[in-house]
């Protein structure tokens, strides 16, 4: 089972799928808790560069999305297709859905040409349970302020006004996976909230696997 956390820098999501790991761990259960763009040794030198805010030259949008999926198209061959293989399950802290809503609401970039690349970068695997983190752009600001910005934290707040309402397009689109949560509620909340929505998912798996097997 794959499940991505999803939204804005500073809307939690990070927390949560920590301690969703962290549950999963206690239940005996193989998982393995990633982030994008990282997760492998090149993943991470992409990652640095992404992230880095000294450039003489601006990163253009193009080059950002491409090194974005240069980092995923190695953490799915190296990491991901194998834990999915072998029965894990994989906890990923953005995936395919930050790429439509970052570079393609936030940078503009035609969304067919985005859903083209992500295929290909993701082997065409898509996760089976996703949980958005609603927030406000003024409550998320505030969280990035203690920790300091990198490159991407620091864009403005248009560009988050249009990554926003990314998520939420994919949220219509998606709602069959996606699942929006408050991300201002308080931390033990939203973790029985995703446990609970986990342990469905779950079983609609193991119900799904019956039939195949019938």
């Amino acid at each position: 089972m794959l499940i991505t956390f999803e939204g804005i820098d500073g809307c939690g999501k990070s927390t949560q799928a920590t301690l969703l790991a962290d549950r999963l761990h206690q239940e005996n259960i193989e998982t393995l808790l990633l982030r994008e763009p990282g997760g492998t040794e090149l993943s991470e030198h992409i990652r640095a560069l992404l992230l880095h805010k000294e450039f003489t030259r601006p990163l253009c949008p193009e080059a950002e999305l491409l090194l974005f999926a240069a980092s995923r198209a190695q953490l799915i061959h190296e990491v991901i297709k194998p834990a999915l293989e072998r029965g894990a399950i994989v906890i990923l802290d953005r995936f395919t859905d930050s790429t439509i809503a970052y570079q393609g609401f936030g940078r503009g970039i035609a969304l067919d040409i985005i859903t083209q690349i992500n295929r290909l970068a993701s082997n065409e695997i898509e996760p089976d349970l996703t949980f958005l983190f609603d927030i406000s752009l003024k409550v998320a600001s505030a969280r990035r302020e203690s920790s300091g910005k990198d490159r991407i934290e620091s864009e403005s707040e248009v560009f988050y006004t249009h990554v926003i309402q990314g998520y939420m397009y994919q949220a219509q689109h998606h709602n069959e996976r996606m699942n929006v949560l408050d991300g201002t509620a308080p931390i033990e909340t939203l973790q029985h909230q995703i446990w609970r929505l986990f342990q469905e998912e779950r079983g609609r798996d193991i119900k799904n696997a019956h039939h195949l097997d019938q």
